[in-house]
C-alpha cells in the first residue's frame, strides 16, 4: 500500500565510473564444506571489467542436506546477493550463464523491481526496475520443484525453529513468544553485532553465527562514485538463514517482519517504492513459492500484527530493555554506533512506539537519558512519522502513520507525559486518532500471513 503523500524530490548522482559496463554476470556459486563463494563479473561487451567473490561462512557444513535442495537455495542466494554488486553497474543487462528455471527468473525479476525501488529513485534510474534478465532456460528437473507450501505444516509440535535475531524489539518478542509456547528455538545472525549477541545472552539460547564478507572491490567502486544505495538485504539474510537451517537440521526459519513492512513510502515511475519491500508480504510469498521442495519452511511470525501491538508486548520484557537496539546506525558496515544514535527515523519511531507503554524515566534510560521529544531539531522527523503536512514516510524500517498517530494519542493519556512541551506544540496538538483507528492498529490481519495453526496461536497471543 502506498502513502498518499506527494513524492519527495531526488537528484541524480554524478556520472558513474562504471557507466560503460553493459552486462553483469551472476556466475555459478561454489560450495566447499561450510564455505559458500558467490561469484560475479562485469563486462563491457565482450571485455571483462571487474570480477567479485563474496564469501559466506556457515556455522556447519551442508554435507548432510539433500543436494538438489542445497543447490536450489544456493542459486537463489547468488541471485539475491548479486544486487549488491549489480547496482554499481546499473543500468546493465543481468546475465546468468548457467541458466534459470522459470520460478528463479520470476524471483530475480521481482526482486529487482521491488527491492531496488529506493535505489532507483535515489539515483533517478527508473529503467533499473525493468532490468533485462538473460539466461538459458533451466529445466525444473535440474533444480527441484518449487515448494508452494511447507512440508508437514501440521507437525509443529516437533519442529525446530531457527529465529533470525536483529537485536531489536521485534525479534525479541518472537523469541519469547515462541519459547513461551514450548517450541524448540535456536537463534541466527549474520555478521553478529553487540545487540544481537546481548539478545542471545539474555535469552540464554544458542546463537548460530554466519559471516558474510562482501568483496572489498565493491567499496572501492562506491568510493569512486559508482551508483550506490539500498538493496533488499533481508532477502539475502533470509536465504542465508535457510541454508543455515539446512546445515543444522532446523525444520523452519522464522523472521519477525510485521504488517506495516508491506506499507510503501510513495508511488514513483508507475510502482510503489517501499524501503522495506523484502520485509513485506509480497517477498515472503515470493520466497515461499520459489524455495525448492524439501527446504525448511520460511515464515514471519509477526506478519499479521502491527508495530504498536508488538511494542506493547515488548514493554513487558524488561530484561531486554538495557540490551536491545533498533537503531540501524548500530549495524552499519562502516562507522557503526554503539547503541542508539538518538537522531534518526528509527530512534524517533521506537521512542514514540514505546512511550505509551513504558514509564517515562525508563524510556529515557533506554535512550541514554535523552528525551527525543524535547529536541526541537527532531520535530520534522516526528511529523514525517505522523504523516502530517504532506510529509512522507522516511526511507527506514518504521511503521505506518496511523499507528504513530495512535501512539501519540495514547501518550496524551499518561500522567508522566502530562504537560510536556512537545505535546503542546501546535503541529503536534493538531494530530489525533479516532477510536476506529485505535482498534484497527491493534487488530489481527486475518488472511495476511502464512502461519500454520500452532504459530498462528502464538502470534495471536502477542
Amino acid at each position: 500500500m502506498a502513502s498518499a503523500s506527494p513524492t519527495p524530490q531526488a537528484s541524480a548522482d554524478s556520472p558513474a565510473p562504471t557507466a560503460h559496463v553493459t552486462h553483469f554476470e551472476c556466475l555459478e556459486p561454489q560450495l566447499e564444506g561450510s564455505t559458500v563463494r558467490l561469484r560475479y563479473a562485469a563486462r563491457a561487451g565482450d571485455e571483462p571489467v571487474a570480477e567479485f567473490t563474496e564469501v559466506v561462512e556457515l556455522p556447519a557444513a551442508l554435507d548432510g542436506a539433500p543436494a538438489p535442495v542445497v543447490e536450489g537455495v544456493l542459486r537463489l542466494l547468488s541471485l539475491a546477493a548479486s544486487l549488491s554488486y549489480f547496482k554499481a553497474f546499473a543500468p546493465a543487462v543481468l546475465v546468468v550463464p548457467d541458466g534459470l528455471t522459470d520460478a528463479e527468473r520470476a524471483f530475480i525479476t521481482a526482486l529487482i523491481g521491488g527491492g531496488l525501488g529506493e535505489f532507483a529513485f535515489v539515483n533517478q534510474m527508473p529503467e533499473v526496475l525493468s532490468t533485462e534478465v538473460q539466461a538459458p532456460v533451466l529445466p525444473v528437473a535440474q533444480a527441484g520443484e518449487p515448494a508452494a507450501t511447507p512440508a508437514d505444516p501440521e507437525s509443529g509440535d516437533s519442529r525446530r525453529l531457527l529465529v533470525a535475531v536483529g537485536g531489536g524489539k521485534d525479534s525479541i518478542v518472537s523469541i519469547e513468544s515462541l519459547r513461551g509456547a514450548g517450541l524448540d528455538v535456536g537463534l541466527f545472525a549474520v555478521n553478529t553485532q553487540p545487540p544481537m549477541a546481548r539478545t542471545a545472552e539474555v535469552a540464554q539460547l544458542p546463537l548460530h553465527e554466519v559471516r558474510r564478507r562482501l568483496d572489498p572491490e565493491l567499496f572501492a567502486l562506491n568510493a569512486a562514485g559508482a551508483p550506490n544505495g539500498h538493496i533488499p538485504v533481508t532477502a539475502v539474510n533470509s536465504l542465508i538463514a535457510v541454508l543455515t537451517a539446512l546445515a543444522l537440521g532446523y525444520d523452519g526459519v522464522v523472521f519477525s517482519n510485521e504488517a506495516g513492512s508491506s506499507y510503501g513510502n510513495f508511488a514513483w515511475a508507475g510502482r510503489v517504492i517501499n524501503h522495506q519491500w523484502s520485509k513485506g508480504i509480497e517477498f515472503e510469498r515470493l520466497l515461499r513459492e520459489t524455495l525448492p521442495a524439501g527446504a525448511p519452511d520460511y515464515v514471519s511470525l509477526l506478519r499479521p500484527i502491527n508495530e504498536i501491538r508488538i511494542a506493547r508486548r515488548f514493554a513487558t520484557l524488561t530484561d531486554y530493555h538495557p540490551v536491545f537496539t533498533s537503531c540501524n546506525r548500530a549495524f552499519r558496515i562502516h562507522g557503526a554506533s554503539a547503541t542508539w544514535c538518538g537522531d534518526c527515523p528509527k530512534c524517533r519511531f521506537i521512542f514514540l512506539m514505546l512511550a505509551p507503554f513504558v514509564r517515562r524515566d525508563e524510556l529515557l534510560e533506554i535512550f541514554g537519558g535523552r528525551d527525543l521529544f524535547a529536541d526541537e531539531g527532531q520535530l520534522t522527523g516526528f511529523l514525517e512519522l505522523l504523516g502530517t503536512d504532506g510529509l512522507v514516510k522516511p526511507f527506514e524500517c518504521v511503521g505506518e502513520p496511523d499507528e504513530c498517530r495512535v501512539a501519540l494519542s495514547l501518550l496524551r493519556e499518561r500522567d508522566d507525559w502530562s504537560g510536556h512541551p512537545f505535546l503542546g506544540r501546535p503541529e503536534i496538538a493538531g494530530v489525533s486518532a479516532t477510536a476506529a483507528e485505535r482498534e484497527a492498529v491493534f487488530a489481527w490481519h486475518a488472511g495476511e500471513h502464512f502461519l500454520y495453526p500452532q504459530l498462528e496461536a502464538v502470534a495471536r497471543a502477542i
